[in-house]
């Protein structure tokens, strides 16, 4: 196991064309360092032209990404780090096995920050890790500084003062979080301290303890403020937003609730809840707002979209139920200046009136250019996609679940000329000949038109030639791009973390890795399958009250110290339950790439086409914004080639990859690829593996990996006719005799 595997001369042009992009991507990383290195020493003087006092925007976030690549490592570190610039490299002691030093990229920037500040007196923009002491020692050199982007707000406790005084066109401020008790006054100060009436833009974007007093003295900057954004916000920052009042110039406003704020201000607080609808409605320049995750959101939302004098185009509410918001369905049809529309919510099985009053809303906002549904579409047939079509003909990026979706809708969409993009996380039924004459009806106006088919019906799959012959006509067409993905694997259980019979994997496996590794396990069996290992022949689900039963016997008589949860794949709601309700709860996730995208969709995320390790990254970085502590995308799905690009061919597949992911850095652990059959349930026993080893994250994925792999190469039994099980107890020695001595007592009688 290593983190990178090693380049090998395999004597092919597929080799010398692998090598040509390793080399291409090393390149491009010391070019990137280059750049950043050539701008430090500007400011030490050490060029002929100072870069540095023309610098207006400095992103030291994008200096420590450079630090976390892996082509930075080896010679382009020493290159970077070289002469001049070797005393301001910051090291610290590695917790890898063999405890190296490595580079400190939190320190090192401060140390660089230091000298490129002192240097850039045209600066506007400065984002990244900076402390309270950078910051306080920066302020006074960046009289033009009008932006700040920090990681943590703490960063501006006693900072308000020098802005004040050396800074005088701030205008925009955004943090990560600020999670301290005294984080409500402490911001009230700095909003008190800076520049009164200055504050156009502030944003917020994690939990942090900022509430009513923070609330009140933006009051100071009532008639500046223009974009309030503020997420994760926690039931007591939730009853404290009718202190925004005073706020009414916004042209955006964007709330999201955290994960735990669960209170209904209609029902619960409805004094606070009339006060937040009166603020909103006197925000008459208001052009953009978002409510996600409020129960109250369809309530807020609906006086809003009634009031003649505000004229939004764009809107987003997410982490409602459609059965409970006709009103406000019904209330869109007034706001036809919308442009940009996402809804995401709880369709409710809801077929009929809801269905209608949502549909004949959404056909009347004729300027639509932008339009993304998420689960409240879960029934939305052909009949609802073509007149949508024929409705909204400004369209140019639509996202929409859906059911039982067929060719016939392709005659509408196609003449949609402005489309750019269509996303289906719906269970589709397309043929190959059907998706290949919508695009060649495509136009110039669809150039780079991207076709994403997520949740395809498994008994219309697409064979390897035939989405090989759909790429390419895209590609030929419009330079554009075909995303496919069945709503299961055929080969797998749908419910492969229930309670398959045949042992392989599921809640079977997860007992076998447990015992294996001398833990106790308990189950909530959620689902019953007859299956093997070719086929589920079929399915019981246990009712939902029984599950609770089986789960409260459990805690109440035993105890439970680590829960997992799997399914393989589930409906969009529950997908959007698990990403809303589970993900921020969640220590370790670990998706395959499938299940990974599939997560990244249901959020309205892109997930990009997977080309290289680089691509698997980036998933594994978003999932973790999603909540979790730590993401491990799992590559049993997509082998790779040595040097980690995607195979042109099956001799080409030799790496089997997996990347955790906590925020901040990615591990990568690369395997040899095995042909083996007996892969069954492997899923299920490294993410059950991960739970039995009492160690840091890291060295947990490492062992369960492995261990999976041992399982792999041990088991030469080849059970059953189709993907066999792997060996969950390569490591055990059960001896015939047992350990210690018993009172078995033989007697044996005559006839």
């Amino acid at each position: 196991m290593c983190h990178v595997a090693p380049v090998t001369n395999r004597g092919s042009d597929e080799a010398d064309m692998d090598r040509t992009r390793v080399r291409q991507e090393e390149l491009m990383c010391k070019r990137w360092a280059q750049l950043w290195r050539t701008i430090i020493l500007s400011s030490l003087k050490k060029t002929m032209f100072p870069y540095s006092r023309y610098i207006r925007s400095l992103n030291l976030e994008d200096l420590e990404e450079l630090f976390q690549d892996a082509k930075f490592k080896g010679r382009t570190n020493d290159m970077f780090f070289s002469n001049e610039l070797a005393d301001y490299k910051v090291e610290t002691k590695g917790s890898g096995l063999y405890g190296k030093t490595r580079l400190d990229p939190a320190e090192t920037l401060i140390r660089l920050g230091e000298v490129i500040t002192k240097e850039s007196p045209m600066l506007e923009e400065l984002s990244g890790k900076i402390s309270t002491d950078a910051l306080l020692r920066w302020a006074p050199r960046l009289p033009r500084l009008r932006h700040l982007s920090l990681w943590s707000g703490g960063a501006l406790v006693g900072a308000g003062a020098s802005l004040f005084k050396h800074c005088h066109d701030f205008r925009s401020l955004n943090f990560w979080s600020w999670a301290h008790d005294e984080a409500d006054q402490k911001f009230a100060d700095f909003l008190n301290e800076i520049r009164p009436q200055s504050l156009e833009s502030l944003e917020i974007f994690s939990n942090s303890g900022i509430g009513a007093e923070s609330f009140l003295a933006l009051s100071c900057h009532r008639d500046s403020l223009r974009e309030l954004k503020l997420d994760s916000i926690s039931a007591d920052v939730m009853r404290s937003l009718n202190m925004l009042q005073g706020c009414t110039n916004l042209t955006t406003i964007s709330l999201t609730g955290g994960s735990q704020s669960s209170v209904d201000l209609k029902n619960s607080h409805n004094d606070v809840f009339l006060e937040v609808v009166a603020w909103l409605r006197k925000c008459h320049r208001l052009q953009s707002l978002t409510l996600r995750n409020m129960r109250a959101g369809p309530d807020l939302a609906t006086p809003i979209l009634l009031e003649d004098g505000i004229k939004l185009t764009n809107l987003e509410l997410g982490g409602y139920a459609m059965a409970d918001s006709r009103d406000f369905h019904q209330a869109l049809a007034n706001q036809v200046t919308l442009q940009e529309l996402l809804l995401a919510g709880e369709s409710d099985h809801e077929t009929g009136d809801g269905m209608a009053i949502l549909v004949e809303s959404l056909s009347q906002l004729t300027n639509l250019t932008d339009l993304r549904l998420r689960d409240i579409s879960d029934y939305f047939n052909d009949e609802v996609i073509q007149r949508l079509a024929r409705s909204l003909p400004k369209l140019e990026v639509w996202w929409t679940s859906g059911w039982a979706i067929t060719d016939a809708i392709w005659d509408e969409v196609a003449k949609l000329k402005s489309l750019r993009r269509l996303d289906f996380t719906a269970l589709t039924q397309f043929t190959a000949n059907g998706i290949r004459d919508f695009i060649l009806n495509l136009g110039p106006g669809n150039h780079n038109f991207v076709l994403a088919v997520m949740m395809a019906d498994v008994d219309h799959d697409l064979s390897e030639a035939e989405q090989t012959m759909i790429r390419e006509t895209m590609a030929e067409r419009v330079s554009g791009r075909f995303d496919f993905q069945l709503h299961r694997d055929p080969d797998v259980s749908e419910f492969e973390a229930q309670n398959p019979c045949s042992g392989g994997a599921g809640l079977e496996a997860d007992q076998k890795v447990i015992a294996a590794h001398k833990c106790y396990a308990m189950t909530a069996t959620t689902a019953l399958t007859a299956q093997n290992t070719k086929d589920v022949l079929d399915i019981y689900s246990t009712p939902s009250d029984f599950v609770i039963k089986q789960i409260d016997a459990c805690i109440v008589d035993i105890g439970v110290d680590v829960v997992k949860i799997g399914a393989q794949l589930l409906p969009d709601a529950a997908v959007f339950h698990i990403r809303n309700l589970l993900l921020p709860l969640t220590t370790i996730l670990t998706p395959n790439i499938p299940e990974a995208k599939l997560l990244l969709h249901n959020a309205g995320m892109d997930a990009p086409e997977i080309t290289s390790i680089h691509d698997i990254i980036a998933i594994a970085r978003k999932l973790q914004a999603l909540g979790p502590s730590y993401v491990l995308v799992k590559g049993g799905h997509l082998p790779l080639t040595s040097d980690l690009k995607i195979p042109t061919t099956t001799a080409d597949r030799t790496n089997v990859v997996d990347v955790l992911h906590d925020g901040k850095e990615a591990i990568i652990f690369s395997t040899d690829f095995s042909s083996s059959k007996n892969t069954h349930g492997t899923g299920c026993s490294l993410a059950s593996s991960n739970l039995a080893y009492k160690v840091p994250i890291t060295q947990a994925v490492e062992n369960a990996i492995r261990y999976v792999e041992a399982g792999i190469i041990t088991n030469s039994s080849n059970l059953g006719h189709g993907n066999g099980p792997i060996n969950h107890f390569h490591s055990l020695d059960i001896a015939s005799i047992p350990p210690c001595k018993t009172s078995l007592r033989r007697i044996v009688l005559p006839r």
